[in-house]
């Protein structure tokens, strides 16, 4: 197996898991995050907040690492299933990083109101 397709497996089954390890689900509507933020104590939004920031800056290495497989692609693969992929692995952790950026602001906020 080629190195590029057991990497492509290993990002594959990154983006399945979403961000189930961290305990964040970036799906939960941001309504329903306002009234939990609004319910925790500072000591509560802050570790809250810290693991957003460490999801976000993960997810931003990931992203980064799948732009440089993007640009190392041939000219003549770009239309390829190959690349592809990818641009279909970069678009997901970009509406990702989009929901886990808007969930973050509303706990740095409420943080702030504190």
């Amino acid at each position: 197996m080629r190195t590029g397709t057991v990497l492509l497996a290993v990002l594959a089954a990154a983006l399945l898991a979403g961000c189930g390890g961290s305990g964040i689900d970036e799906n939960k509507p941001v309504g329903q995050i306002a009234t939990e933020a609004a319910e925790m104590g500072q000591a509560e939004l802050q570790k809250v907040v810290d693991k957003y920031e460490g999801v976000i800056a993960d997810k931003v290495s990931e992203l980064n690492a799948l732009k440089e497989k993007v640009k190392e692609i041939p000219i003549k693969e770009l239309m390829g299933d190959k690349a592809k992929a990818l641009k279909e692995d970069l678009g997901e952790i970009t509406t990702s990083l989009s929901k886990l950026k808007d969930q973050l602001s509303v706990y740095a906020k409420e943080l702030a109101a504190q």
